[in-house]
């Protein structure tokens, strides 16, 4: 996992020279694992807690512990497996747009924070309704739980809603598209990559880089990369330098 997390960094960071063969070969070795869990423990309580529903029977704690693991797992490996769609389809299209590519990715990562803050709930109810533990301290314990879970689940989902919304607009935080005269007067050519200008953006510090690379600058700066004046609001964080989040996500 964290092998495939940093190849698929390399791979978004070299836009329109990655290795195809690389991006399929991860898809492939995903694909293929995902299945073959699913299908080993596909009589079992591993797939219930995929659709929200919870173990038949009362899991043994290492058993929960179990179920939550994998399911995390393969769930992380299947949204790696989106990202390696989503990298091949923008180095073959056309008119690639580099700055939509990276507000997919952090898309697909914020669905994906989301559905896995999820999954860990039917595990635990189903958990913590034991009442071998008593009937107090297991209700007690699963108000507890789910007001905890309902706190999070809110959280992420107001950031996944912040980052359709950044990518349902067209206009940028930090700046607009500089006019042919704009370009003009700074000598049409960026700081960034030292080449002509392409698709050339107006940062509100008046200076212009071509929009890939401002973007790209932008997934781990907030200021101009000539003067250094702020001009990125703090605003949701980007996976679009391709990255998965790589913790466990155990309750």
């Amino acid at each position: 996992m964290f092998k495939s997390n940093d190849i698929l960094r390399k791979q978004t960071a070299l836009k329109g020279e990655r290795k195809m063969s690389v991006l399929v070969g991860i898809t492939i070795l995903f694909v293929v694992h995902v299945f073959g869990v699913y299908w080993c423990y596909k009589n079992g309580d591993l797939v219930r807690p995929l659709v929200a529903l919870a173990p038949k029977e009362i899991p043994p704690f290492w058993h929960a512990i179990f179920i939550i693991l994998v399911n995390d797992t393969m769930v992380r490996q299947t949204a790696m497996i989106i990202k390696c769609m989503l990298l091949m389809y923008y180095k073959n299209s056309k008119g690639r747009s580099y700055r939509r590519q990276g507000q997919m990715l952090t898309v697909v990562e914020y669905f994906l924070l989301l559905y896995r803050a999820l999954l860990p709930a039917p595990v635990w109810y189903r958990f913590f309704l034991n009442k071998e533990y008593g009937s107090l301290f297991s209700s007690l314990t699963t108000g507890l739980y789910l007001t905890f879970k309902l706190t999070s689940v809110v959280e992420k989902v107001q950031s996944f809603l912040t980052a359709l919304r950044a990518l349902s607009h067209k206009d940028f935080h930090y700046g607009s598209y500089a006019t042919s005269e704009q370009v003009s007067a700074t000598g049409d050519m960026c700081a960034i990559c030292q080449e002509k200008m392409h698709t050339p953006i107006l940062l509100r510090c008046k200076h212009i880089f071509c929009e890939d690379c401002v973007s790209e600058w932008f997934e781990r700066e907030r200021t101009c990369p000539l003067c250094r004046a702020l001009v990125k609001p703090a605003d949701l964080r980007s996976f679009g330098d391709g990255s998965t989040s790589l913790f466990f996500q155990l309750f």
